[in-house]
């Protein structure tokens, strides 16, 4: 991943184009900066097109207040700058416009995050700033008040959302998660009465590890997993296209052979991933130098017990990851499709998901493809990357559609003759 090798501008430009071609902010809506080391803050343009921007349009205002670009820097340079002065360790900052954080913003409230541990744990810092003119300086002056009071996150009463980090890869992971945890508070209003992951939970999910593993000392990849690395890659970067993993969220692996499987490493954008990032594991070693996602065991486990499992993905597309928290059953016998693909999909318990990977892999089977872990993820297998991607997507537009459907009327399932037929029909006994 080269991402930190990009300069100030060429980063901006980068992560600016991602917030616009992922559907959360509109074409001159929005916008990023980064300090550096000298002060100087580098930041969009003022009404700049975010589908073309480009590194040559980013713009470089000095601590004095000049600049220098081809255009004029945004109009909220005033609270960009301000929210540098509130929070000295921040080095980026994103503000745009998604729309379930405007949904908040309108009704000046703030999302429920105690779904998921990835948005409790990255958004747990919120706070809603008053009303004020954009290009205000008293935007700035109420943006400060907010940041000072130690918040990573802050809501803009009518105005959308900012968020912060120590670098700009860091502000835009936290500004999808925000975006991502009020869709999922508002989609899991719609089930009924969440369940919330509890402090206990909470510190068990921090704690987890990846498990121990040796040097592989000799290792040369082969034609079979360079082609795999490239296929791999391919499929991260359409599920962060399509919503379905996230830059910080979502693990996935392939089996290179019996005893050997490529899987995501921890701590590295899926969306940025490049080729050589993924991690070889041979036996339960894997490269000098080399950090595999914390899910290392699930995976392995998986592969183990199942030599017809080739590809496993673990993620929480929104739909889905509402399902997860709820005490009502993900259905999937809305559509032949749904069923065909997926199964019926069972929930298993959060503790199990992190702490015992033997008796989570055994849950999977042939007839089994897909299992549910309360407040987690969604696990999906296949015996090759594009149907274990396959059946990840199928998941989330089931699990879409039913909770659209009940905006139309009573939702009504294939019924127990119905499912007969198709199991009979494409041999799923």
């Amino acid at each position: 991943m080269k991402f930190f090798a990009l300069t100030p501008a060429e980063q901006i430009a980068s992560v600016m184009r991602r917030v616009y071609d992922r559907g959360l902010t509109t074409a001159t809506g929005g916008n990023i900066s980064m300090m550096d080391d000298h002060g100087d803050i580098w930041i969009t343009p003022k009404g700049y097109d975010k589908g073309s921007l480009t590194a040559e349009d980013i713009v470089c205002v000095h601590p004095d207040g000049s600049y220098e670009g081809k255009h004029a820097p945004s109009s909220e340079i005033f609270f960009h700058r301000a929210t540098y002065r509130a929070r000295p360790d921040f080095r980026a900052v994103v503000h745009a416009h998604p729309v379930y954080c405007i949904a908040f913003s309108l009704t000046r409230t703030l999302p429920r995050i105690d779904l998921l541990p990835d948005t409790l744990a990255a958004c747990k810092h919120m706070r809603l700033s008053k009303y004020a003119m954009m290009g205000s300086p008293e935007l700035g002056e109420n943006m400060f008040a907010e940041f000072s009071k130690g918040a990573d996150v802050v809501f803009l009463e009518n105005h959308g959302v900012c968020v912060g980090g120590k670098n700009l890869l860091e502000a835009y992971q936290l500004f999808e998660t925000i975006e991502f945890a009020a869709k999922l508070d508002l989609l899991s209003r719609k089930i009924g009465t969440p369940r919330a992951l509890t402090a206990e939970q909470l510190t068990l999910w921090e704690s987890r590890r990846a498990p121990d593993t040796s040097v592989l000392l000799t290792y040369e990849a082969g034609e079979v997993e360079n082609a795999l690395r490239k296929e791999m890659v391919q499929k991260l970067h359409r599920g962060c296209e399509h919503a379905l993993v996230f830059g910080a969220v979502g693990v996935c692996s392939t089996r290179v052979d019996e005893t050997s499987f490529l899987i995501t490493p921890d701590g590295m954008d899926n969306d940025l991933l490049e080729e050589n990032d993924l991690v070889f594991v041979k036996s339960g070693e894997i490269k000098a130098g080399k950090h595999p996602a914390k899910e290392l065991a699930l995976h392995a486990a998986i592969y183990d017990k199942h030599p017809e499992i080739n590809a496993i993905f673990s993620a929480t597309p929104a739909h889905v990851a509402a399902y997860a928290s709820a005490n009502q059953r993900f259905e999937t016998s809305t559509v032949p499709e749904s069923y065909y693909m997926l199964r019926s999909v069972p929930t298993a318990p959060f503790d199990e998901f992190i702490s015992s990977p033997d008796t989570a892999a055994s849950r999977f089977s042939e007839k089994t493809p897909v299992v549910l872990f309360e407040n987690a993820r969604i696990v999906t297998t296949g015996n090759s990357l594009f149907t274990a991607l396959d059946r990840l997507e199928v998941a989330e537009a089931t699990a879409a559609s039913i909770l659209t459907a009940q905006d139309a009327g009573k939702v009504i399932l294939l019924n127990d003759t119905e499912i007969q037929a198709l199991k009979t029909t494409f041999h799923l006994d």
